[in-house]
C-alpha cells in the first residue's frame, strides 16, 4: 500500500486496508458524507478531492486560493461547504464541480464551518455557521445570509452545535458563548480566564468540554454551569472525543491517550491511560455508536483501542509521515486517515 510503512507497530495486529489514495498536500480536513458513500478531503494547498466509498477519485474541486481550511457536509449530504484562506465560504455543486455560491466569511481566513444537526427535520432549514477571525455568520443552503452575530472580543477558536438542538457554541479567549439562530447576541456564556482551542459537546448535551492552550481540559455541566479543570498534560490540548454513551471523554495533549469517566463527574477520579504512540497525538475519534476509539499521532501511527475492555491496542498501522486527520464512516465500519504528506487511506473496522 503506497505511503504506508510495511511494519505494523510492535505487538499490534495490523489494520486491514480497504483502499488508499493521495492528494496534493497536507490533509487539513477529512469528512464522510452522511450516507458514507463519499469521502471529501481538503488539501492545505487549496484543492478538494471527493472519493467514492470504494476509493475511486470521483472528482477534484479547485477549492480555495492560498489554501483550504475546513469542510462540512449538511445532514442530508446534499451540500458540501468549504472554507479557506481566501476569506471565502464555498457551497459546492458536487455533480458539476462548480461552486453554487461563494460567500464572504468576513475575515482573511475562514477557519471553522458547521451545519446545524437538525437541518431538514420537521421543516427546520439547513443552516451553516462559519467563523473567520472575530466574525461568525449563519447562512442557508441557498447561500443567503441569515444572521451576522456580534463581533467577538478575540479570535474565534472553535465552533460547535449542541447536539440535537439549534444552539450554537463558540470558543474565544476566556469565554464559551452559546447563541441561538434567532438573535445576534449570546444567550448564555461560561467564563474562564484562559485560551480555549477546541469545543466538544457530549452526545447527550449534558456536558461541554474544551481543550486549552495552557495544557488543561475544562469541563462544564451545561445545566448548572458548574465547572472543573483537568491538568497535568505535557502540551496544549486540541484532541477531544466523547464516546456514544457520553460517559467517557478521550483527550490528547501528549503522546498518551487519557480517558476520563464522566458517569457522575471526572472530579477526583483517576483517568485511564492508553500508551502506544511515540510522539504527541494529532487526532482522536470514538465511533459514532460503537465502543472503539481511534488515535493518531505525529509519529505516523494510527491505533484502534477498545478502552471499555482494556488498555491494550486492538490494531494499528504506521504511515511514513504524521497523521493529521481521522474519521469513522457513518456506519462505523471503516476508518479513514489522512497524513501531512497527502496520503489518504481507509481501513476496515478491526
Amino acid at each position: 500500500m503506497s505511503g504506508i510503512a510495511t511494519q505494523t507497530p510492535a505487538k499490534m495486529t495490523a489494520l486491514a486496508p480497504v483502499w488508499n489514495g493521495e492528494i496534493d498536500g497536507h490533509v487539513i480536513a477529512l469528512e464522510w458524507s452522511p450516507t458514507g458513500r463519499k469521502l471529501a478531503a481538503a488539501s492545505v494547498e487549496g484543492p478538494i478531492t471527493i472519493f467514492e466509498a470504494e476509493g475511486a477519485a470521483q472528482l477534484t474541486l479547485p477549492g480555495h486560493r492560498f489554501g483550504a481550511s475546513a469542510l462540512a457536509w449538511s445532514s442530508d449530504g446534499q451540500h458540501l461547504a468549504s472554507g479557506g484562506q481566501d476569506g471565502k465560504v464555498i457551497l459546492w455543486d458536487v455533480a458539476t464541480r462548480q461552486p453554487q455560491h461563494t460567500l464572504d466569511g468576513g475575515s482573511a481566513w475562514v477557519e471553522h464551518l458547521a451545519w446545524n444537526p437538525l437541518g431538514g427535520q420537521k421543516g427546520t432549514p439547513h443552516l451553516l455557521a462559519s467563523a473567520a477571525g472575530k466574525k461568525m455568520k449563519l447562512w442557508n443552503a441557498d447561500g443567503a445570509l441569515v444572521r451576522e452575530y456580534e463581533d467577538h472580543a478575540s479570535t474565534i477558536a472553535s465552533i460547535a452545535w449542541k447536539p440535537a438542538s439549534q444552539f450554537l457554541t463558540t470558543a474565544s479567549y476566556s469565554r464559551l458563548a452559546i447563541y441561538t439562530t434567532a438573535l445576534e447576541k449570546a444567550q448564555r456564556q461560561f467564563e474562564w480566564k484562559g485560551s480555549i482551542l477546541k469545543i466538544a459537546w457530549s452526545p447527550n448535551g449534558k456536558y461541554v468540554a474544551t481543550g486549552d492552550q495552557d495544557s488543561t481540559v475544562h469541563f462544564w455541566f451545561e445545566k448548572t454551569g458548574k465547572d472543573l479543570q483537568m491538568w497535568g498534560y505535557p502540551t496544549k490540548v486540541r484532541e477531544l472525543s466523547w464516546d456514544a454513551t457520553s460517559r467517557y471523554l478521550a483527550t490528547g495533549g501528549g503522546a498518551d491517550v487519557t480517558i476520563w469517566d464522566c458517569l457522575k463527574s471526572p472530579e477526583g477520579s483517576k483517568p485511564m491511560t492508553l500508551r502506544g504512540h511515540e510522539k504527541f497525538l494529532s487526532a482522536l475519534a470514538f465511533q459514532h455508536r460503537g465502543q472503539l476509539l481511534a488515535s493518531a499521532g505525529q509519529d505516523g501511527r494510527v491505533i484502534v483501542w477498545q478502552p471499555y475492555k482494556d488498555t491494550k491496542a486492538r490494531a494499528g498501522v504506521a504511515f511514513h509521515s504524521g497523521v493529521s486527520q481521522l474519521a469513522w464512516s457513518p456506519d462505523d465500519e471503516r476508518l479513514a486517515a489522512g497524513t501531512e504528506s497527502g496520503v489518504l487511506a481507509v481501513f476496515a473496522r478491526p
